[in-house]
């Protein structure tokens, strides 16, 4: 099931998130959280499914857990790192993994943070205002 709930028109600058994560509780805190922040966001609560979203969607931030149904987050992270522009697709993996071998391997498929659970939604936030701000920077830079 994709959903994207109400959004504000004051969107930052249109930026566009997914939110995978199989527990309904922990997605739609972070989905309510991020739209307040003026987001547009997404959800898809197994691999499969944002597996397909993924194909037919670009998304600027994709915020992944790593043990999903279906596909499993390092694949996704795998397959979207080498199928969309690595650059201009932030990945933040959110996930009770916390072992060295997981963030290390999430790391070399791509992933740009790696939260372990639980984590604060302040800090999530924090992080993706940081991408954000990369984002914008690189768009004044081409624009030039």
């Amino acid at each position: 099931m994709i959903s994207t709930g109400n959004m504000p028109d004051t969107a930052k600058s249109g930026h566009k998130v997914i939110v995978i994560e199989d527990d309904q509780d922990i997605n739609e805190l972070i989905a309510y959280n991020l739209r307040k922040e003026g987001f547009r966001v997404f959800s898809a609560y197994d691999g499969s499914e944002a597996h397909q979203i993924l194909l037919k969607e670009h998304f600027d931030i994709v915020i992944l857990d790593i043990m999903l149904p279906g596909i499993d987050g390092f694949e996704l992270c795998r397959e979207l790192k080498e199928k969309q522009d690595p650059l201009r697709t932030f990945v933040v993996v959110v996930s009770a993994k916390s072992n060295t071998q997981d963030k290390l391997y999430a790391h070399i498929l791509g992933a740009d943070y790696y939260l372990v659970k639980p984590f604060s939604v302040k800090a999530l936030t924090g992080i993706i205002q940081e991408l954000v701000s990369m984002l914008e920077q690189d768009y004044l830079v081409k624009s030039r």
